[in-house]
């Protein structure tokens, strides 16, 4: 992994921790959705490597480069949660001449399983932090946006959004190493990650 793949991936991560975390804020199941709550676990076995997300992921990531080249390494399994991390690199982050690879980003996409845990969407809610979507709805879970104005239309950002449904988290983030916005990434807005998110936990069923 070159210098800059090690700095953005781990730069990346620390924004997406930080999302996680308060996710999992309240113990009371009863306070989110009762059916999601109840939602089946999908088993470690069923969590996609990089690659097979990038196939369910699909025109998102296309002309990006995966930032590993072993798709296996984003998998993992704690004792408490298991889940798989990738990330994608756009063209310019490749570039040999620097004022161009400064330029570039990324697109990083997790997915949390945290069988123990459980996320308080009540608490959540009142505090501004869930956006409404019917897509999201549909499969009981709902949308954290840790800003409270989430713009479906517009860039994603360093902290996107989260889709939780149950005890299953699908969080999105993009940025570069000394841009926030990437113009290689604004075509991937908020709204288009939700669908993506929407369609990486029916793939989990």
């Amino acid at each position: 992994m070159n210098r800059y793949k090690d700095r953005l991936f781990h730069s990346t991560f620390l924004f997406l921790f930080a999302a996680f975390v308060l996710t999992g804020c309240g113990d009371d199941e009863s306070s989110g959705d009762a059916g999601a709550a109840t939602a089946t676990l999908p088993s470690y076995g069923r969590i996609p490597d990089c690659g097979d997300m990038a196939t369910t992921l699909g025109d998102l990531v296309s002309g990006l480069t995966p930032a590993d080249d072993d798709d296996e390494l984003g998998r993992y399994q704690h004792d408490d949660r298991y889940g798989v991390n990738c990330t994608w690199l756009t063209p310019r982050t490749q570039s040999d001449n620097a004022f161009e690879m400064v330029k570039g980003g990324s697109l990083a996409v997790s997915i949390t399983v945290d069988p123990q845990g459980s996320s308080d969407e009540k608490t959540l809610r009142d505090l501004g932090m869930v956006y409404d979507d019917p897509r999201v709805e549909e499969l009981g879970g709902y949308v954290v946006d840790m800003g409270g104005k989430l713009d479906p239309g517009a860039q994603l950002g360093m902290i996107g959004p989260q889709v939780v449904v149950g005890r299953v988290n699908v969080s999105f983030a993009a940025g570069g190493l000394y841009l926030q916005k990437v113009e290689e990434l604004k075509v991937i807005t908020n709204d288009r990650v939700i669908e993506a998110a929407v369609a990486l936990h029916r793939s989990l069923r």
